[in-house]
């Protein structure tokens, strides 16, 4: 065997055990339970529920079509938000795309808690809406948007030391653009962003990490969609590689209820079904680059899918508050995050 070959043989034996390390890191990060007393800290009413309401959702619920000013004002939104905790670094993926109504500018928004964090746990979803007559995609992707806000503002302190240790995954919200279909949902109509920045993150490296690309640092990519009427229903579409999370919010949403003494939330979302098969979505091209994904869609869609009543007066408050204490209890025990006081 030549010099060439035996280094050749030694390369691909690298990037196998790295390969390997790598998956086993990504789906066997221990989460830390909070105590069962700290579920008290989370009310079926929340304290801050006219302020998600008012300043997180409403701005939201316009038309926000790709290239459109409307678009472009849920953008700010969400950037204004975020920039107001001077936490979090906040990067544009903007780019153009031929679409079946011609050329389009789409922007994926990237806010990462610590650019340098080798590892990261992914909460994404979209900020477009339908190309539709009076749409304005409530539950399609304006509450799913809110909510990741709404974790980043409420959960600021705990955040704001979690950038002082190195030893636990960072945080970093994903908002795509593009991912409704111009037209019909096809292969090349339809998840713009996604494709994009996955694409543009395998080949961008974390800062001050030479070897490690930016998809290589994501522990779990959590995707949330179609997120906000009364009977919203999740399932267990990744089992073999997360499904251990799953059952963890499925857990933590048991716990929830019985804190409520029935004041609250009285059917279970998070159901213990494992699909066999999985939704097409942001997720995909992610999926491709054997990220471990957790994907949080209603299944099946919402009765108002697409439709023009996809607004706030089909929204269930209830069910949003309850999803909001789901997810800040999931964020707080996978980041280690320190317990809140109340």
């Amino acid at each position: 065997m030549s010099i060439f070959n035996s280094r050749s043989v030694l390369l691909l034996l690298s990037l196998y055990c790295n390969t390997h390390l790598l998956q086993a890191r990504r789906v066997k990060h221990n989460v830390k339970e909070i105590e069962s007393k700290q579920y008290k800290c989370f009310s079926p009413l929340s304290d801050n529920s006219d302020e998600f309401h008012s300043k997180l959702l409403q701005p939201l619920l316009i038309p926000r079509v790709s290239g459109t000013p409307g678009n472009a004002q849920a953008r700010q939104h969400i950037v204004s938000k975020l920039r107001s905790t001077n936490m979090w670094n906040i990067e544009f993926d903007t780019f153009d795309a031929m679409t079946p109504d011609g050329q389009v500018e789409f922007t994926n928004i990237i806010a990462t808690l610590d650019p340098k964090a080798p590892r990261r746990l992914v909460l994404a979803c979209h900020h477009d809406s339908k190309k539709l007559p009076n749409f304005v995609g409530a539950t399609d992707s304006a509450v799913p948007c809110a909510m990741l806000l709404d974790i980043a503002l409420s959960l600021q302190p705990q955040l704001k030391e979690l950038q002082q240790n190195k030893g636990i995954p960072s945080l970093q919200l994903i908002f795509f653009d593009g991912e409704e279909a111009v037209r019909d949902w096809t292969s090349t109509d339809s998840i713009y962003g996604s494709k994009h920045l996955a694409k543009k993150m395998y080949n961008t490296n974390v800062e001050g990490q030479p070897n490690l690309n930016q998809i290589d640092a994501i522990d779990m990519f959590v995707l949330l969609d179609l997120i906000g009427h009364r009977d919203v229903q999740f399932h267990n579409f990744f089992d073999r590689t997360t499904g251990k999370y799953y059952q963890r919010l499925r857990n933590i949403e048991s716990q929830l209820m019985r804190s409520y003494n029935n004041r609250g939330q009285s059917r279970a979302i998070f159901s213990p079904n494992v699909q066999n098969s999985y939704i097409e979505d942001d997720h995909i091209p992610f999926l491709n680059y054997n990220v471990p994904i957790l994907h949080l869609i209603s299944s099946p869609f919402p009765p108002t899918w697409h439709r023009a009543d996809d607004n706030e007066a089909n929204l269930d408050f209830a069910s949003i508050t309850h999803l909001r204490n789901v997810m800040k209890i999931f964020v707080i025990e996978y980041l280690h995050l320190k317990q809140q006081i109340c």
